[in-house]
């Protein structure tokens, strides 16, 4: 499983719009192909990121996912121009390399 966490600095004033974003994309986000979960944190405070994970059964049905219209809009600040930001999104990835065989047993 493929991990991948979004953080976006919105500047406080954008935070409201940023929210409302995230929950007009959030049905079809759902629905995307190969999303295993999601969550979509709020800010702890008012210099805090959003945080948005995104849990993948594959790395490709993520890239499927950066090259459709939701993700590319998600990705890139779901409508707020960089000046709403104040800083650059960060990311980070994780994967779970640990495969299941069916019929067999820890000793």
């Amino acid at each position: 499983m493929l991990r991948i966490a979004y953080r976006f600095h919105v500047l406080p004033r954008y935070q409201d719009h940023f929210r409302h974003g995230y929950q007009a994309a959030r049905e079809t986000l759902q629905q995307a192909l190969g999303l295993v979960s999601h969550e979509f944190d709020d800010p702890r405070g008012r210099r805090d990121a959003f945080t948005l994970s995104l849990d993948w059964d594959s790395q490709a049905s993520f890239d499927h996912f950066t090259r459709s219209w939701v993700g590319v809009w998600m990705l890139n600040g779901m409508g707020l121009s960089r000046h709403d930001f104040s800083a650059p999104i960060e990311t980070s990835f994780s994967e779970d390399k640990q495969v299941r065989r069916a019929g067999r047993r820890a000793a």
